[in-house]
């Protein structure tokens, strides 16, 4: 103590490198305990590896087996689907180009026919949505799926006219679409073998139409077109109009001077005069301002087929 007090500076400057040792000490242990958790988790992970390159990749001989089993239950649960979706598609029947055309025709009488029997107004020259193969016979390869659209066209029609609309104010057929050059060269998707042309298990035929119906009639488009069983209705589209911009007007009532009410007090000796038998004005008809609308409607339809 005495050395201390006789020299301060020193005191001080090893009083000082006291400290720093300490504070260089614990900072050389907190070093040594983030380097053995390091180490530590280093070893732990070649230690996976190592476990991982001897070990055998394949699967066990009890897994294997359930994979069967799930594969197997899986592809009877898609054949299932499958079949049941082909019940709700019309097949496709060989057809030739000329005798698809005489079906083309026989099914434009028969649509007129019905029209006229539901009083419905269809278009002039009505073909379906087929003008050109009025006067061209398709290809030979062609006939048989044109042949089905005609079919589904043909069932549509008949929800349509049966369900007693107005008219028919448009009727199109949506060609299908062909394989132009830049299609054919652009690159084929992941994982598809080039020069072979992606399955399809989904074909679709479009139709837009527009009718002018009662809403009871419209409805029943609708609802027939939602569930039909022989063949499967999309409606991507529909729209729905007014045929009356304007509301109905208001209708003034009958003036009050027209039949006035007798004073007893200015005329108490008057006697109401009787009205012959049948004189008696018939009660006004009823005029309903709403519910009689017609509307106008216009939908796109896609008549799905399901390929296996």
């Amino acid at each position: 103590m005495n050395w201390f007090r006789a020299n301060p500076v020193w005191g001080a400057m090893m009083l000082a490198a006291g400290i720093g040792l300490l504070i260089a000490l614990g900072l050389l242990w907190m070093t040594k305990g983030r380097f053995d958790a390091e180490k530590e988790q280093y070893l732990a992970s070649v230690s996976n590896l190592r476990q991982l390159e001897a070990s055998n990749p394949y699967p066990s001989a009890l897994n294997v087996q359930k994979m069967k089993t799930y594969l197997q239950g899986y592809r009877t649960s898609l054949d299932k689907l499958k079949t049941e979706l082909t019940k709700h598609v019309l097949p496709i029947t060989p057809l030739l180009p000329n005798e698809f055309q005489m079906r083309l025709r026989e099914a434009m009488t028969a649509t007129a026919a019905n029209a006229r029997v539901h009083r419905v107004k269809l278009l002039e020259n009505f073909n379906l949505g087929f003008p050109e193969y009025m006067a061209a016979l398709p290809s030979t390869s062609d006939a048989p799926k044109l042949g089905r659209e005609l079919t589904q066209v043909q069932l549509l029609l008949n929800i349509i006219i049966e369900a007693r609309v107005d008219a028919i104010r448009m009727f199109h057929r949506v060609p299908r679409e062909v394989n132009t050059p830049a299609a054919s060269n652009a690159a084929p998707p992941r994982g598809a073998l080039a020069g072979s042309p992606p399955p399809t298990t989904i074909d679709r035929n479009v139709v837009e139409f527009a009718i002018s119906a009662s809403p009871v009639a419209a409805r029943k488009v609708i609802n027939e077109i939602s569930a039909a069983d022989e063949q499967f209705f999309i409606i991507r589209s529909l729209h729905v109009k007014n045929q009356k911009d304007k509301g109905p007007p208001r209708e003034t009532g009958t003036s009050e001077t027209a039949n006035p009410i007798p004073n007893p007090a200015t005329n108490t000796s008057a006697t109401p005069t009787p009205s012959p038998v049948g004189s008696a004005s018939p009660p006004a008809a009823l005029n309903f301002i709403v519910g009689n609308e017609h509307i106008d409607v216009s939908a796109r339809v896609e008549m799905v087929n399901f390929t296996r």
